[in-house]
C-alpha cells in the first residue's frame, strides 16, 4: 500500500523531520551496531537504511520529505529500526495516510458535550476540539483555571498566560507533556493550513513552545497526574483522564479526578457549588 502524499506535502516533510529526530535518539548498540568513540549521537542515515532493508538514497529522500511512494512495509521496517513505541508508530502511520486521523466534528454537537462536562460536576471537566480550543468547561474547571478557560485555547493559555503557568507545580514537565500529546493528536491535521498557522503563531509567541515543538516528541498521556498550586485550594492534585469522543471526531473530554485532600479543599473553598461537592467528598 502506498502513501497518499506528494513531495511537497507538509505531511511528508513532518514525517521526515520526525524520523530524523527519532534517529538521533537511537544508540547504535540498541540495534546491534558497535558504539564507536568518534561519532555523533544516534544512527547514521545509511545505518537505518541498511537495517531497514532500503536504499540509502531512498531513505534520505524520506527524511527530506521528497519520497512520493513509501509502502507500509518500509515504514514498518523503519519504525522497528528506530525503536518507535506504539504512540510514535501510530503517529508515523497517520502522517503517511495509513491510519485514521482526527476529523472536525459538527458544531451541533457542542450542546451535548457541554451537558457531559456539566454532568461531571462537582469535579472539573472540560472539552477541547482538534486544535485544543476549549469548547465546553464546567463550573469547577472554570474555578480551577479561571474565566480565561471559557473560549480559550489550552495550549495558548499554557504557554502565553503567566497566571496559568503559575498554577502548575512543575510547569516545564506539564508543558513538555502537553506539546507531545498535541503532536500525537494532530498527526492527521498536518496538511491543514490552519494547523500551520496555529503552530506558527505559538512558536513566535513562546520560545519554550518553539523548542519543544522542534523536538518532535509524541506521547499518549491519556492518564497522568496533574499537580497544581491554586490560590484558593492550595496544593491540588488531580488524575487527568483524556477521553476521545468517538461520535464526534477531534473532540476530547478531559476529566480531573482529585485526590482526597483536594476534594476536602474543594468542599471548604467552593461550598457555594452546593450539595454535589459534599456528596463527592463523603463517598
Amino acid at each position: 500500500m502506498s502513501n497518499r502524499y506528494s513531495k511537497n506535502d507538509s505531511r511528508a516533510v513532518e514525517l521526515g523531520q520526525f524520523l530524523a529526530a527519532r534517529r538521533a535518539g537511537v544508540r547504535p548498540e540498541q540495534v546491534g551496531l558497535p558504539a564507536g568513540t568518534r561519532r555523533r549521537p544516534g544512527l547514521r542515515r545509511e545505518e537505518v537504511a541498511m537495517l531497514a532493508g532500503v536504499g540509502a538514497s531512498w531513505y534520505q529522500w524520506i527524511e527530506q520529505g521528497r519520497a512520493k511512494n513509501v509502502s507500509r512495509e518500509i515504514l514498518e521496517a523503519i519504525s522497528g529500526v528506530l525503536c518507535l513505541d506504539p504512540v510514535e508508530h501510530g503517529y508515523v502511520m497517520r502522517l503517511a495516510g495509513m491510519a485514521e486521523g482526527p476529523t472536525i466534528a459538527r458544531r451541533g454537537d457542542f450542546p451535548l458535550i457541554a451537558e457531559i462536562t456539566d454532568a461531571y460536576l462537582p469535579l472539573p471537566a472540560y472539552a477541547v476540539d482538534a486544535y485544543w480550543n476549549v469548547i465546553a468547561a464546567n463550573t469547577a474547571a472554570v474555578r480551577l483555571f479561571g474565566e480565561r478557560l471559557r473560549g480559550g485555547n489550552y495550549l495558548q493559555l499554557l504557554f502565553t498566560d503567566p497566571d496559568v503557568r503559575d498554577l502548575f507545580t512543575d510547569w516545564e514537565t506539564d508543558a513538555s507533556d502537553a506539546v507531545a500529546r498535541f503532536r500525537a493528536h494532530s498527526g492527521g491535521l498536518v496538511d491543514s493550513g490552519c494547523l500551520d498557522e496555529f503552530i506558527g503563531e505559538l512558536r513566535q509567541s513562546s520560545g519554550v513552545f518553539d523548542a519543544l515543538w522542534g523536538a518532535h516528541d509524541v506521547s499518549d498521556g491519556s492518564c497522568a497526574l496533574q499537580d497544581m498550586k491554586h490560590p484558593e485550594l492550595g496544593r491540588a492534585r488531580f488524575q487527568r483522564v483524556s477521553l476521545n469522543f468517538t461520535c464526534a471526531g477531534g473532540y476530547r473530554l478531559v476529566l480531573l479526578h482529585p485526590d482526597e485532600p483536594t476534594r476536602q479543599a474543594m468542599h471548604t473553598c467552593w461550598s457555594e457549588l452546593g450539595e454535589p461537592i459534599r456528596r463527592a467528598v463523603n463517598v
